[in-house]
């Protein structure tokens, strides 16, 4: 790609993102100080290059996934927020106490205008200290875990088989405060540790969310299919990858008419990640200031 074939997608993207409409050629002509013929022209190889459409023929021209990805990753690495805005954020976090996380994603979805999530899992699974277990049906069994630190999970366990309750007994008592792994007595046994053991490491994850309703003023979101995909999207728990701390990443509609900034977290004994939720037609630099500076004053940097 040409220096120029650059300026002119990313102005396109730009006037796009502001729009919400196809760019004329005119407009772009204009603003860069160029021949309409020129114009013209390299919008024609940018669509070669599959970056830009043509949804009309008698209309301008509109980003592909792959423009908006290409325009997207030109703002890498990102700007972060002006230096008294970062000196607020410490100041305000550093008070938060343990409402630090929930206020994370309530500044950062309205700084950034898109909806926030937050995921938070330590580096290791944590200590399991006491288990009580009960039937539930056939085959399914409830477990509630006080892990070290106190923290109390519940967990639903599927078996391949319906414990008896001198199983369940067992099982209680050879993992109260269990220093080495459990070894098991016999095949269902160990399914039974294992299962446990894989509920609460999964189950160790926080999650916290603010600002879903903020996607309803974006135009995409007259698509009912575009507001269920974006409630799966946020609504889910996800244990996938996370960004390395002090990364950052843009996923550009990987998930149908939806894009994801997010940026890596690491302190003390906990990695994580914070993501803006918003249409492939998202405010990216902005987006990634703002996710960036706020994992940056999450982790007192």
């Amino acid at each position: 790609m040409t220096e120029r074939q650059r300026r002119i997608l990313h102005l396109l993207v730009d006037t796009y993102i502001q729009t919400q409409a196809p760019v004329p050629s005119g407009v772009l002509a204009e603003q860069l100080s160029l021949s309409p013929a020129t114009v013209r022209y390299e919008l024609i190889e940018l669509e070669l290059q599959g970056l830009i459409g043509k949804p009309h023929t008698s209309a301008g021209r509109v980003p592909t996934r792959a423009g908006f990805r290409h325009y997207a990753l030109s703002k890498l690495p990102p700007n972060p927020l002006p230096q008294a805005t970062q000196d607020k954020l410490a100041q305000v976090l550093e008070d938060a106490g343990p409402r630090r996380e929930a206020l994370v994603v309530q500044v950062a979805s309205k700084l950034s205008g898109y909806p926030a999530l937050l995921r938070l899992r330590p580096q290791r699974a944590p200590k399991l200290l006491q288990v009580h277990l009960s039937n539930l049906t056939p085959g399914k069994v409830l477990a509630v875990a006080v892990l070290e630190g106190g923290r109390v999970r519940e967990a639903r366990i599927e078996l391949s088989f319906t414990p008896t309750e001198a199983q369940l007994s067992e099982a209680e008592q050879r993992l109260f405060k269990a220093t080495q792994p459990v070894t098991a007595s016999t095949p269902a046994m160990m399914e039974l540790y294992e299962s446990i053991g894989r509920a609460f490491a999964h189950g160790s994850q926080e999650e916290y969310r603010e600002g879903m309703g903020l996607l309803l003023s974006e135009p995409e979101a007259q698509n009912p299919l575009f507001l269920r995909q974006a409630i799966a999207v946020f609504e889910t728990p996800n244990d996938s990858i996370l960004t390395p701390p002090g990364g950052v990443n843009v996923r550009v509609g990987e998930e149908d008419g939806l894009s994801l900034v997010q940026a890596g977290i690491g302190v003390n004994d906990q990695v994580g990640e914070l993501s803006l939720l918003g249409p492939v037609r998202m405010r990216y630099e902005k987006a990634l200031s703002v996710a960036f500076t706020m994992s940056q004053a999450y982790m007192g940097k």
